[in-house]
């Protein structure tokens, strides 16, 4: 649990570091990226968590499985690639936000993964959440 919230504080940081940054819109945009890089750093690391379930738990993985963990991935560095194409805009948090949210909902409702883990990644969750939605709002202001 320890290890999940200690996730959170790159969100939080970040965000707050926005937040403080507010009136200076390069550094604000600097704080964002370091935002958007880390979210999609966990998103690859979760599609990580899936392929480790799965290939610990059989001797051939089955694609149903690892094929929809890579997504998270593949939306991540989209959105990152977007952010360096337009800068730092709104919807590439929203983005960012939602592929958390459905990354969430995929692992929450999956029977392949512990009930443990299901359960404790809504506080990480919603960490990040609560901190790309800061990121969302600051930089629709700016």
């Amino acid at each position: 649990m320890a290890l999940m919230f200690a996730g959170i504080i790159p969100f939080a940081a970040t965000a707050g570091v926005m937040f403080v940054w507010r009136e200076d819109l390069a550094l604000m945009n600097l704080a964002a990226l370091w935002l958007l890089v880390y979210a999609a750093v966990i998103l690859s690391f979760l599609g990580g968590v899936r392929w480790g379930a799965e290939i610990a738990k059989r001797e051939r993985p089955r694609f149903a499985e690892l094929g929809p963990s890579v997504l998270g991935a593949l939306a991540g560095w989209g959105l990152v690639m977007a952010g360096f194409q337009h800068g730092m805009q709104t919807w590439i948090f929203a983005g960012m936000l939602a592929a958390l949210i459905l990354h969430y909902v995929y692992d929450s409702i999956s029977p392949e993964l512990p009930i443990w883990y299901r359960r404790m990644r809504l506080w990480p969750t919603l960490g990040a959440v609560l901190s790309l939605a800061l990121a969302f709002f600051l930089l629709g202001r700016a």
